[in-house]
């Protein structure tokens, strides 16, 4: 199978569908919303292009509610490939929809950055029943996935991704008061910046944020709204998680405050008295 409905041509999206053109797929978009001009400079193909067959659909949308408005309407498709960030509980009221139409849904949300999803090279954590992974389905995120990992039955590629978003987001807002604590006493950024690097407080948030956040920069790559969603979504699956509850909090007083479209680095920023 080498068609590929795409739904969701965010600022993952985008790059993951054009990384599917580049790998030999027939990509169109599934609805019109999201960058379609640009994905069709990319070489992917309008919702009114033909397809042969029943192509596979992938989805990459901002959370569960859009996963569920697509899936509701679906009828012409194979499987269900959903790279979305959301939950266990959704995952699986999305598969139960389709079930019902003899359609397959595979649970695959993805890691990374903007760049590694243009060269192919996000971590994808997969989650499904094994015989619903056929090799077209693996081959097609394969192509998008440099690292893949088998988490287990359905829902369990969300309940992995809900395990990152906590840590790599509570390690943001620790960077931020580690920062905070280098300025008040007098240290140089780069300096802090190089000797985190070579020591035991070095992690992959510091290599890849650790700059822009000691420059008091934050280039959107993954909105803080989005984040807030996700530290949300694991709160709400286990409450009693201290450092997701002070994330969550920072979170949300940056979309309160209209800040909810910046990179999720800011909330290493201490709100202003």
């Amino acid at each position: 199978m080498r068609e590929i409905d795409w739904y969701g041509l965010g600022v993952f999206g985008l790059p993951m569908a054009s990384r599917g053109v580049a790998s030999g797929y027939t990509v169109r978009a599934g609805s019109e919303r999201g960058q379609v001009a640009e994905f069709l400079a990319a070489g992917g193909s309008t919702s009114t292009a033909e397809v042969q067959g029943l192509p596979i659909v992938a989805l990459c949308l901002p959370s569960g509610i859009e996963v569920l408005d697509v899936v509701r309407g679906l009828r012409n498709a194979s499987c269900v490939v959903d790279f979305s960030s959301h939950d266990p509980l959704t995952a699986r009221e999305a598969a139960e929809l389709l079930a019902d139409r003899g359609i397959t849904y595979v649970d695959c949300p993805v890691s990374g950055s903007v760049e590694l999803a243009r060269d192919g090279q996000l971590t994808g954590y997969l989650g499904a029943d094994p015989d619903d992974v056929t090799k077209d389905v693996r081959e097609f995120v394969e192509s998008l996935c440099g690292n893949l990992f088998w988490t287990g039955a359905l829902g369990q590629g969300q309940a992995m991704k809900l395990v990152n978003q906590v840590i790599h987001l509570g390690n943001v807002l620790v960077l931020g008061e580690g920062f905070a604590l280098a300025d008040q006493l007098g240290l140089a950024p780069d300096t802090v910046l190089e000797a985190l690097k070579a020591s035991s407080g070095s992690s992959r948030m510091l290599e890849r944020f650790g700059r822009q956040m000691l420059r008091d920069l934050y280039p959107r790559q993954f909105s803080a709204r989005l984040a807030r969603k996700d530290i949300g979504n694991a709160l709400r699956l286990s409450p009693d998680l201290p450092v997701a509850a002070m994330v969550e909090e920072r979170l949300q007083g940056l979309v309160d405050s209209g800040h909810g479209e910046e990179n999720f680095t800011r909330l290493a920023k201490r709100p202003q008295k």
